[in-house]
């Protein structure tokens, strides 16, 4: 029976010593796996880093392009602003200037180019006038037709009262812009005399 005990403790203390090398085994592996893991994900940093260190020179080398685009347009800008300024200085209506008529003449037939620019401007307004007051009378109508129709709608109920209200709403839109362009009208009108 001694032996038997002994036997049975023999092979007790070899599976508990198998499962400790086992269980030092497996450490070891998964370990291994971490620190595998642990070099590939600081692997893929150090590149992630990299990458955006040449997305961030490549960012900057644009805003430098862009600038010295920018920069380049603000030059030829100027230069146009300066040569606009030359020309506006050649340029001009230059009514005292290179004069074929002296004194009196001169002065008669300047004064005549402005009556005859002004019954030109006056013509003009005229025509406009009239364009408008045709406009506001065919826009009137319009209205008119609009309302009755908006009326008849309302009173058959094809028309919600929310598609009623949004209607009005276009429909006092479009009187007050036609008031608004009543008032010009009469303004210029008012001008013209």
């Amino acid at each position: 029976m001694t032996k038997f005990i002994i036997s049975l403790l023999s092979i007790c203390l070899v599976m508990c010593t198998s499962q400790a090398l086992l269980a030092q085994k497996g450490k070891e592996k998964i370990e291994k796996v971490h620190k595998s893991q642990k070099d590939s994900i600081q692997k893929g940093m150090k590149d992630k880093r990299t990458k955006l260190k040449e997305k961030g020179e490549s960012h900057m080398d644009s805003i430098k392009v862009h600038k010295e685009k920018h920069k380049d347009a603000k030059e030829s800008m100027e230069e146009k602003k300066d040569s606009m300024k030359s020309e506006m200085k050649d340029k001009g209506h230059a009514y005292g200037k290179n004069k074929e008529l002296e004194g009196k003449e001169f002065g008669q037939k300047r004064a005549e180019q402005a009556k005859i620019q002004r019954e030109k401007y006056r013509k003009e307004l005229n025509e406009t006038v009239s364009q408008s007051d045709e406009k506001i009378k065919m826009a009137k109508e319009k209205i008119k037709k609009a309302k009755a129709k908006l009326e008849k709608e309302k009173s058959e109920g094809k028309t919600s009262d929310e598609m009623y209200q949004e209607k009005s709403e276009k429909i006092k839109k479009a009187e007050n812009s036609i008031k608004a362009l009543e008032e010009k009208v009469k303004k210029a009108k008012m001008k013209e005399e």
